[in-house]
């Protein structure tokens, strides 16, 4: 198992890649049972159960996009913010390719040009003595052409949509990767610039905004986030609750 000194540059060191899995989640999961080491990368051409989060599916044709998963083990305060790192490494990816900046939507959208061209997902457990493992999950819209696909025509963009050409999803993947490494020693060494980071340029600050979570909706004024990522909305009453997981409500 890999020690915090070590970890930073193995991020990518060993990929693990398939044509088809349900879902590169699972089979991350599946090589934390093998007791894989830190840093271990699945990424496959097809997913027929990929998922995003509240269990949505992740819509993707074959080979289109970037379809992976990352096995981490961090410190355990380092683990909230590892969906921040996910989206700050593949919006550095997008500039790499395209020179393109992104936005950010709240907990965990990358947006291009106000659409949505990635998603992260990360799930956290700890084994029996304590220890934080973690998977990362990403899917990058590469070549998809989103006007394919009625349920995410209107919402959802790639780069090929947003650039007019295609690119290679294994340079897609290298950028990732390399994006992923810096943003995760951030997580160990400057977790507050990499909050600042995102938070800068994250469209949900400074609106009203209805957030939908499994105990109900909060509604109120985005303010800003905290050390953790954690949304601070402003309710009616002046209070201000720092919400760590839900979805933002179409306007």
């Amino acid at each position: 198992m890999s020690t915090q000194g070590d970890q930073r540059g193995v991020i990518g060191g060993q990929v693990m890649r398939f044509q088809r899995v349900t879902s590169t989640m699972d089979v991350a999961w599946q090589l934390v049972e093998a007791d894989a080491p830190h840093g271990m990368t699945v990424v496959a051409q097809v997913q027929t159960a990929g998922r995003g989060r509240f269990s949505r599916r992740w819509v993707s044709g074959e080979g289109d996009n970037l379809l992976t998963s990352v096995l981490l083990r961090p410190p355990v305060d380092a683990a909230p913010l590892l969906s921040i790192a996910g989206a700050l490494a593949a919006s550095d990816a997008v500039r790499a390719l395209t020179g393109l900046a992104c936005g950010f939507k709240w907990p965990n959208d990358v947006l291009l040009n106000g659409r949505k061209v990635c998603g992260v997902l990360t799930e956290v457990r700890a084994d029996t003595d304590g220890n934080v493992i973690a998977v990362l999950g990403v899917g990058l819209n590469v070549n998809l052409h989103p006007d394919e696909h009625a349920e995410i025509a209107e919402g959802a963009a790639s780069l090929a949509s947003e650039m007019g050409i295609e690119f290679a999803v294994a340079d897609a993947e290298q950028a990732f990767l390399a994006g992923l490494r810096e943003r995760y020693s951030q997580c160990l060494d400057a977790p507050q610039a990499l909050v600042g980071d995102w938070s800068a340029r994250l469209a949900t600050i400074g609106k009203e905004v209805t957030v939908r979570r499994r105990d109900g909706a909060v509604q109120g004024m985005a303010e800003g986030v905290d050390s953790e990522g954690r949304l601070l909305v402003r309710l009616a009453s002046g209070d201000v609750r720092a919400l760590g997981d839900g979805e933002i409500a179409p306007a």
